[in-house]
């Protein structure tokens, strides 16, 4: 893998309004940093230069056994079929997130679990990790081989697919806009957003609202997909002005999920999605812990 090079674009902000738990509240004022991520194609020694392969799930940080299932079935399928690096899709640790970068739960809900994937993890923050210290997120990247979370929204490249992490617990329309404007100038072939709470859901919580929605609503007609956790269920949703939307919240634990008119697929059972995207096609598997596939999904470009 080749080595990360970071750029860091600092930018003041004033952040109004949040996401917690099905909530709304409004937030005080924040300093909030822009992160960028600059990165060679990490495939370069694959027959199609241009192909990257990863795994994604949220709501992962319990440290109970159903995360140790879990990532045992992710090391299962890295081994198989291949994986370039993971995305964490916030609740990355349960229940109050950390007190700071020292905690020990670093250690017994991430590094342990998955001490056996040789990947990077990028993460993106859920509402659990807003109830401690978020700023030790962040900072926990500077420490860690595996966890990378460079700021509360940022972005980056491999291979013909840009990824661009927001933050759904400070939904704004500066958030909003700013997602807004570096999609349309990204030149990827394949454009990936990817954060905690849903846009559309039916599982126990409701479709987002306000400010949440307009976030969410950003990548309308200019990302492929919507990536996210929260619900402990698997759903995969018809588009909507072109974007996928996928929720994989299925890290550690469990919640009931429902089957409705926008629904290509549903189930509730602990598992995680890998993905495997070329320039020309995006294609994604859903498993359960026991390597089986529960579904399949394949775009062409």
């Amino acid at each position: 893998m080749q080595k990360l090079k970071l750029t860091a674009i600092i930018m003041l902000s004033l952040v109004q309004g949040c996401w917690l738990t099905g909530k709304n509240y409004q937030a005080p004022e924040k300093n909030e940093q822009k992160v960028v991520i600059e990165e060679e194609n990490i495939s370069q020694a694959k027959p199609d230069g241009n192909l990257i392969r990863f795994i994604a799930v949220g709501d992962t940080g319990t440290g109970t056994e159903s995360q140790y299932k879990v990532a045992r079935a992710m090391e299962d399928k890295c081994k198989k079929d291949g994986c370039d690096f993971g995305l964490l899709l916030g609740d990355n640790i349960y229940n109050s997130g950390v007190v700071n970068v020292n905690d020990p739960q670093f250690i017994t809900k991430f590094e342990t679990p998955y001490k056996n994937l040789a990947l990077k993890f990028y993460l993106t923050l859920g509402n659990h990790d807003y109830r401690g210290n978020v700023q030790a997120q962040v900072d926990y990247t500077k420490k860690s081989s595996k966890w990378v979370m460079p700021g509360k929204t940022y972005h980056f490249s491999k291979g013909p697919v840009e990824f661009f992490s927001v933050d759904t617990n400070e939904p704004s329309k500066k958030q909003a806009d700013e997602l807004e404007k570096e999609l349309k100038a990204s030149k990827a072939r394949w454009k990936i957003v990817f954060g905690h709470h849903p846009r559309y859901t039916n599982g126990v919580y409701k479709n987002a609202t306000g400010a949440l929605a307009q976030l969410l609503d950003a990548p309308c007609g200019k990302a492929d997909l919507y990536l996210c956790g929260h619900e402990h269920d698997k759903q995969h949703l018809k588009k909507v002005c072109g974007v996928n939307y996928l929720i994989v919240g299925t890290g550690a634990g469990l919640r009931p999920t429902n089957i409705k008119e926008n629904t290509l697929f549903a189930k509730s059972s602990l598992g995680f999605s890998w993905f495997e995207i070329n320039n020309s096609s995006m294609h994604f598997q859903i498993l359960d812990t026991t390597g089986n596939i529960e579904y399949e999904y394949t775009e062409k470009k």
